[in-house]
């Protein structure tokens, strides 16, 4: 009698541990039922953004567009006043945008790799000058620039000083 309790019992419990070894996808990894790809997140708008830079950080306004999994739009620089054009690609939660920085005499691109986090309300990464090479300094010759981190948040709330998100985002 308590053996033929006991297989329900058995049976049960391991089908809840197999469950718990399942991963869970989020939603940017559920595919499309039409196509079977997976959606990238949307985030088309206004980001504050901060990157750090060799001179400090930068901060501006990151307005993206979005078709599908291309990225188009603008850096507004807040220091200097300057709108850049920015392109990329989203795969998943995987972004990868550049700016073109035209100006002075050499011109130059940074390509911006990072996640979309936090409920899309947040991407991180590291940025890079495009192609490798150096960057000119001046009188200091050319340096191999370092990858470099950015954060942006989504929606018109400033970042505080130290670049990170404030702690009562609730856009």
């Amino acid at each position: 009698m308590l053996r033929s309790c006991l297989k329900p019992l058995l049976f049960s419990t391991l089908f809840l541990f197999s469950l718990a070894s399942v991963p869970v996808a989020s939603s940017a990894d559920i595919p499309s039922p039409r196509t079977g790809e997976i959606k990238p997140p949307k985030i088309a708008g206004k980001w504050r953004f901060a990157w750090d830079t060799r001179a400090g950080t930068t901060r501006g306004i990151l307005d993206l567009k979005q078709k599908g999994d291309q990225v188009t739009g603008t850096f507004f620089e807040e220091l200097i006043n300057y709108t850049y054009s920015l392109s990329g690609t989203l795969q998943g939660e995987d972004i990868t945008f550049d700016i073109d920085f035209p100006g002075g005499a050499r011109p130059y691109v940074i390509q911006f790799k990072g996640t979309v986090e936090g409920g899309k309300k947040m991407m991180t990464g590291t940025s890079a000058l495009k192609g490798g090479g150096k960057v000119f300094l001046g009188h200091a010759n050319e340096i191999v620039e370092p990858e470099r981190p950015w954060i942006a948040t989504k929606g018109m709330k400033p970042l505080n000083h130290s670049g990170k998100p404030p702690k009562d985002d609730d856009d």
